[in-house]
């Protein structure tokens, strides 16, 4: 079939969204860092110097997102830079409230928990921690706060970053931990910085210790449910036949367009097989040759298209690795569209009369399958001999790959 090749829309203003959401909270901050600073009476030169500190730090947690999400390092659901955006908002409707709250009593191990539920915890870390170094510096607060609040924030993110890596969805002995580490650490600094206590600083301590704790057992599991959520939405947007990429495939080449989606049908049902990420395999499968649209080079016109479109990380990585010929599927995934995209293209180009027969196809796929495995090109992708076997098992029982 005589391929139709259009001209790819410009898509550039997809692209500038996750810059617009970085500029967004950027925004968000100098405004805070300004009221603030108004609050509490700070001459117009410190204000300014907030706002120059905050231009600089604001640059570097960008460069660090960026640096941190292109080395497959942002979290295992990718960093959602709408929700990053909005998180970083409340985290600086709370260092405002501090204004208001006394010393040591301002729930600042909030800001890691809500943060980290949306990005790397480098990135909530530092975030929360120079939150907290500005709120004591219009303050002018003693050692003793810093020290406070700088402790909690990095209990919390401790906390948070354990409960993110566990299979539980809580356990009792975090709320315990998180519960005690507030109140205690909050009465200890109060005390060192005044030497005297009273039942009224117990009752703050203590309410100060209940409201983070009850935060964290309420809310935490449900907001990085919803971050996940969101991240495995984005796998099926970009497979709806009416995603703005989908629809130029299908204008670029009807026969493309079907390729893709044999393979991507395919590849889901070989990672289904093995328990892989079915959905991200689909995609992976789908887009697989995206760069053909744009012609050479192909795989960076892909991954630049993908970049554009704001593609999962893991598909992206798929798409990097296309025919192994820049680097060899990393993934099981990887290896899998790899593997389904070989045979589905090595059957295309052998006539029907030749591929009738059940016979031929079955030894089309062992040979092309066993070659690859012995030459060890999945032995980086993370697949095991046994889901190797299954995997080719589940190819050859497909009916027709015609």
């Amino acid at each position: 079939m005589k391929n139709t090749k259009t001209k790819i829309k410009n898509r550039e203003h997809i692209a500038k969204i996750r810059v617009l959401y970085l500029l967004l909270a950027f925004a968000i901050s100098l405004i805070s860092i300004v009221a603030i600073s108004l609050i509490n009476d700070l001459l117009i030169d410190e204000t300014l110097c907030m706002v120059f500190v905050t231009i600089v730090f604001s640059i570097v947690i960008c460069i660090t997102i960026i640096h941190k999400r292109n080395g497959k390092k942002i979290v295992d659901f990718d960093t959602s830079y709408s929700r990053l955006c909005l998180r970083i908002f409340y985290c600086w409707i709370i260092i405002i409230a501090g204004n208001f709250i006394p010393e040591f009593f301002v729930p600042v191990a909030l800001l890691p928990i809500i943060l980290t539920t949306v990005c790397e915890e480098m990135v909530s870390l530092s975030v929360s921690i120079y939150m907290v170094v500005s709120l004591c510096y219009v303050h002018h607060s003693n050692n003793l706060v810093i020290i406070c609040y700088i402790l909690l924030v990095l209990i919390s993110q401790a906390v948070s970053s354990y409960m993110k890596s566990i299979d539980e969805r809580m356990r009792i002995d975090v709320l315990v931990i998180l519960f005690t580490s507030n109140v205690l650490i909050t009465i200890i600094c109060y005390y060192l910085a005044n030497y005297n206590m009273t039942w009224l600083i117990l009752l703050y301590a203590f309410g100060l210790g209940l409201v983070v704790t009850l935060f964290f057992g309420f809310l935490f599991n449900l907001l990085l449910d919803k971050s996940i959520k969101d991240y495995t939405n984005k796998y099926t947007t970009i497979l709806n036949k009416d995603y703005n990429l989908v629809k130029d495939i299908k204008n670029y080449s009807l026969a493309e367009y079907t390729h893709a989606v044999k393979v991507s049908e395919l590849s889901r049902k070989c990672a289904i097989e093995i328990g892989a990420n079915e959905r991200c395999a689909a995609c992976g499968g789908f887009y697989y040759r995206l760069g053909r649209m744009e012609g050479e080079p192909e795989i960076d016109n892909a991954i630049r298209l993908a970049e554009e479109n704001c593609f999962p990380r893991d598909v992206i990585t798929i798409i990097s690795e296309y025919g192994g010929i820049i680097s060899k599927p990393s993934t099981p995934e990887s290896a899998i569209v790899h593997m389904v995209d070989s045979l589905v293209t090595k059957i295309e180009l052998l006539d029907e009369d030749t591929m009738s027969s059940e016979w031929n196809q079955d030894m089309v796929i062992y040979q092309t399958l066993n070659d690859f495995s012995q030459a060890g090109f999945y032995d980086n992708s993370g697949l095991s001999m046994n889901q190797f076997l299954r995997v080719r098992q589940k190819l050859v029982n497909e009916e027709s790959f015609l």
